[in-house]
């Protein structure tokens, strides 16, 4: 580690500000319980940080671990579920390795997904095409809006909805992204969601330039979201009525509900690069090409996407249990944990 990159890492491990999202990040990350209290260590080298939650303080509503290693304990993560908390792991390409849920069961709404429903597939469809057309306010998108009001299959809403991808990021295409100094070319522009690297094909799942490496970590968020959702809602994540499941593992449901929660990260990242101009070293890039955000970074992008996502998301969830709460042949409460909506139009 050199003197010029010190104050890079001061920058990055600097105190953080307490709020919905705490993100633990670096190396030797900890996570205890000590005195009663939730105690978090992470940072790097000599830029250690030491955050301590008591009981009574409910600012945090997500505790994001990005660190390259470290442990949380049994006595921590039990903390957290008590007081309301949700931890969320990812890997060092931002990919979703856990997340801790405080379940909801309602077996009857699991039978609803396991039937199927066109009336909740369309809804999401809707959610998901309308933000589309907010977001490039292409008329051929607002098209296919209108036609899936008309379809009665789910091969017919599948279709709609391949159209208006295929018109959605072709309107995106060449959106600009600047940077000081220089970067490769392909990192300055937009150009589609597809991404062909060596030994893994053409996959939107492995970006190679920044526009896409936003987009790949604020969907891990919303996947992470849409997650927990599920379980507040009492719905199974691997039950998907648009998605189909597959071996080992998929969490079709969770892949649907955040469709609705795909046009948010979209606009979010956006509105991201419109306003700032990057450095090299807000990204990485592997010896295969595949890129990262990089740190700090990264932690304004995972705030950005809870603050955009968090809202839709907790809607469309509840709409579509409700949806399959009026499928079933007995009574199902309709719940709004996420937005205590019915909490609201009682008061």
């Amino acid at each position: 580690m050199t003197d010029a990159e010190l104050p890079e890492l001061a920058e990055i491990f600097a105190p953080r500000i307490i709020g919905p999202t705490l993100i633990v990040e670096g190396f030797g990350a900890k996570l205890a319980v000590e005195r009663g209290q939730l105690v978090i260590h992470d940072g790097f080298g000599p830029h250690r940080r030491t955050e301590k939650l008591s009981r009574i303080e409910r600012r945090v509503q997500r505790i994001i671990i990005k660190a390259v290693d470290g442990y949380v304990t049994i006595d921590a993560m039990r903390w957290c579920k008590n007081v309301g908390i949700s931890v969320v792991m990812l890997d060092p390409a931002g990919d979703v390795i856990m997340t801790s849920e405080n379940m909801y069961y309602e077996g009857r709404l699991h039978r609803a997904q396991a039937l199927g429903s066109i009336d909740a597939v369309r809804y999401i469809m809707e959610r998901k095409i309308t933000g589309q057309y907010e977001v490039t306010g292409n008329p051929k998108i607002k098209d296919h809006l209108i036609r899936l009001h008309d379809v009665t299959t789910l091969a017919e809403i599948s279709a709609i909805e391949a159209k208006a991808s295929y018109s959605y990021w072709r309107s995106l295409k060449g959106t600009p992204i600047k940077f000081r100094g220089d970067v490769p070319e392909h990192w300055t522009t937009f150009q589609t969601r597809s991404s062909s690297l060596q030994y893994t094909g053409k996959t939107p799942r492995k970006a190679v330039n920044p526009f896409n490496a936003m987009l790949n970590l604020g969907y891990a968020i919303g996947y992470a979201e849409a997650r927990l959702a599920c379980h507040a809602l009492g719905l199974d994540p691997e039950l998907g009525l648009l998605h189909r499941p597959k071996e080992h593992k998929s969490h079709s449901m969770t892949l649907d509900l955040i469709e609705v929660a795909r046009p948010h990260v979209d606009s979010m990242v956006i509105k991201l690069a419109s306003e700032r101009t990057f450095n090299r070293k807000d990204f990485y890039e592997t010896n295969e090409g595949q890129c990262t955000v990089g740190s700090p970074l990264d932690r304004e992008v995972i705030t950005r996407t809870r603050e955009a996502v968090r809202e839709p998301l907790a809607e469309a969830t509840e709409d579509v249990t409700h949806i399959l709460a009026d499928q079933c042949d007995t009574k199902v409460k309709k719940r709004t944990p996420l937005t205590k909506r019915t909490l609201k139009a009682t008061h």
